[in-house]
């Protein structure tokens, strides 16, 4: 059975007889007559969504554990190791900083971050086939902000509109 209902008999647009036929306004076929949509479009998101939240928290806590790693190889190992461990991880530690802005800026960060940390992925994939298996947690935290900030979710968030000040 169908949701459409034909307008009313006596309806502005409704031809009389010896007058030509007058379309009207256009009509949303979606909708049944009568029936209004307050919010035309896409609903625009009111609070960051939980993927783009938990992307930002994936994020900091890789980088602090990245952070507290490389302190620890400092003291145990020597001071080169736990450089090199910083370094590999520089694309982490970009995004970590600009996962503090996910809530003000707009979707160029989004494919920044995606990018930053799909170029950590193949870091992390250079390390473990080199035999290296501290580096898999950040290859799994990348992968997994990956797929988080590549959903439709997050895709409104950032390209929600704002008011600019």
């Amino acid at each position: 059975m169908s949701d459409h209902f034909p307008p009313p008999p006596s309806a502005p647009n409704t031809p009389q007889p010896g007058l030509p036929a007058y379309p009207g306004p256009a009509q949303d076929p979606g909708h049944a007559y009568g029936q209004y949509r307050f919010a035309p479009g896409p609903q625009v998101p009111q609070r960051m969504p939980g993927v783009v939240r938990a992307a930002q928290i994936v994020t900091w806590v890789l980088a602090g554990l990245t952070v507290l790693g490389s302190a620890m190889l400092i003291a145990v190992v020597n001071p080169e190791t736990a450089g090199a461990a910083l370094g590999v991880n520089l694309c982490l530690f970009v995004t970590a900083g600009m996962a503090f802005r996910f809530g003000s800026v707009g979707n160029g960060i989004r494919v920044t971050c995606i990018v930053l940390m799909s170029v950590q992925i193949a870091m992390g994939l250079g390390g473990a086939a080199n035999g290296n298996p501290v580096g898999l947690l950040p290859l799994l935290g990348a992968v997994a902000v990956v797929v988080l900030l590549s959903q439709g979710a997050a895709g409104a968030w950032f390209k929600r509109p704002r008011a600019h000040s």
